[in-house]
């Protein structure tokens, strides 16, 4: 059963807000909107487009708390604030936060502390995966060793949580992802992909260690794909739905695919990605409730010529709907000796309510928008000082038993 989860205003005190400009006067001094039930205010807010949910956000504390509610986080959609990124600059640890965050523009939503301060030493803090508002880091003991205790927070509440050791050595950690589904369950999953301490180059993934805040422990199970799997990237996405974790993985070698296992070591799965023999890594997100991999096409000479984007139909199956697909000439123009998207585009995001895609392109790093609805391609950000990996950030205002101080 799920904990309770607290929808008391994450305002703080003192702060005033406009009461919606649409409601009307009663007689008895009352205004009409006061007078719908939550039930009925959350259906009309699931039929409004994600800029206008985002807007009244703004009206009260209490419309605030209905749009995060974890219980209707499925009905309505949840806008991004921005994205949280890795630094490309090192030699700044302890000048600047090591947590990096960029603003989307037209944000409405209460000032979070994206720079994780209220975590004592937060200078010594590495951000490894964010997942529906929680934020996954590696807590450094000391500026100098190498010992770390994973920490999950939530910005939006300032409330966090050290885990136990795990017992893995780092050395056989190949990465560390975050899964967490508010709508669910407010309890979080933490996976270790286990690396075949025995090989030194590409080892495979041997199995996965899972910490689960329901039980406050760690359980390690053998891997039971159906073929060697091995991580594209530490740095790539990972995709928590449907209570799986997904990653993009190299199988046996040979292919491209996707990796799945469940929170419990219990159910693993290998999907082939589409379009294997693309130029660059692919690329999943969460959107819309469903499953999405982007990727760009070559033609016989092996010129990029077509950006697609596909949907996972069913697990059953494990086939690609595809969803999307344009010339990138209409999305880059004619590009140049200067521009090869094997070495100067990055992937950001899929945005999780809308058909658009984020990513890096050119030397210098700006955060542009592609939508696949409009057509339109746009600069959302000038230049940052930034590298992957990049997490989009949802904000989740409800308080959650797993996180204390």
């Amino acid at each position: 059963m799920s904990d309770p989860v607290d929808t008391s205003s994450p305002l703080k005190k003192g702060r005033t807000l406009s009461r919606c400009r649409y409601a009307s006067p009663h007689s008895d001094g009352g205004m009409a909107v006061e007078r719908l039930t939550d039930d009925l205010l959350v259906e009309i807010l699931a039929r409004l487009p994600v800029k206008s949910l985002c807007r009244f956000k703004c009206v009260s504390n209490h419309w605030l708390a209905l749009i995060h509610h974890p219980e209707h986080r499925k009905k309505l959609p949840q806008t991004p604030a921005g994205l949280f990124y890795g630094s490309a600059n090192t030699s700044d640890w302890l000048l600047k936060s090591p947590v990096r965050f960029a603003d989307f523009p037209g944000r409405c939503s209460p000032p979070i502390d994206t720079s994780c301060a209220f975590l004592p030493n937060h200078r010594r803090v590495h951000l490894l995966d964010c997942c529906n508002g929680l934020l996954l880091c590696r807590w450094y003991v000391s500026a100098q060793g190498d010992e770390f205790h994973y920490v999950v927070c939530n910005p939006a509440t300032e409330k966090w949580t050290v885990l136990p050791d795990s017992g893995k050595p780092t050395s056989e950690v190949a990465t560390t992802r975050l899964g967490f589904d508010p709508a669910v369950s407010s309890h979080f999953y933490v996976f270790e992909l286990i690396n075949e301490h025995e090989q030194l180059w590409d080892p495979d993934i041997v199995g996965v260690a899972v910490y689960s805040s329901e039980t406050g422990g760690w359980v390690y199970k053998e891997k039971k794909w159906n073929a060697d799997i091995r991580i594209i990237n530490r740095q790539s996405a990972s995709v928590f739905l449907n209570g799986y974790l997904h990653f993009e993985a190299d199988c046996g070698g040979i292919s491209p695919c996707l990796a799945v296992v469940d929170t419990k070591g219990e159910t693993w799965m290998n999907i082939d990605a589409p379009d294997a023999d693309a130029l660059l890594d692919g690329f999943i997100q969460r959107s819309q409730g469903r499953l999405h991999y982007a990727n760009f096409q070559q033609d016989e000479d092996g010129f990029t010529i077509r950006l697609v984007v596909y949907v996972l139909e069913n697990y059953q199956s494990k086939e690609w709907i595809l969803k999307h697909s344009v010339d990138t000439s209409y999305i880059f123009g004619e590009t140049d000796s200067h521009f090869r998207l094997d070495q100067d585009f990055e992937w950001i995001a899929i945005h999780p309510e809308c058909n658009m895609i984020f990513f890096n392109v050119g030397w210098f790093i700006t955060f542009t928008c592609y939508n696949m609805d409009s057509g339109q391609v746009k600069l959302i950000s000038g230049p940052v000082d930034g590298k992957p990996p990049y997490m989009p950030y949802v904000p989740l205002y409800a308080e959650l038993q797993p996180l204390h101080i």
